[in-house]
């Protein structure tokens, strides 16, 4: 569900991995994190990861709250 809103609309911003890898959990989390996902772009730090971690874990208990 997350994927969905974080998929860009251009081709360049859509993700580029098969789903339920771990590239595409590393993309989504980098995107989380504030990555524009561009190739252009440097790769995603460890900061950008750390921030988009901490607001998948806010997500996913939000998640857990509402079942």
């Amino acid at each position: 569900m997350i994927c969905k809103k974080l998929t860009g609309k251009t081709e360049k911003q859509k993700k580029p991995h098969t789903q339920n890898s771990m590239a595409w959990v590393s993309w989504i989390i980098a995107r989380l994190g504030g990555w524009n996902g561009y190739a252009s772009e440097s790769p995603p730090g460890p900061i950008i990861m750390l921030r988009g971690l901490q607001k998948f874990e806010l997500q996913y208990e939000g998640w857990l709250l509402a079942q």
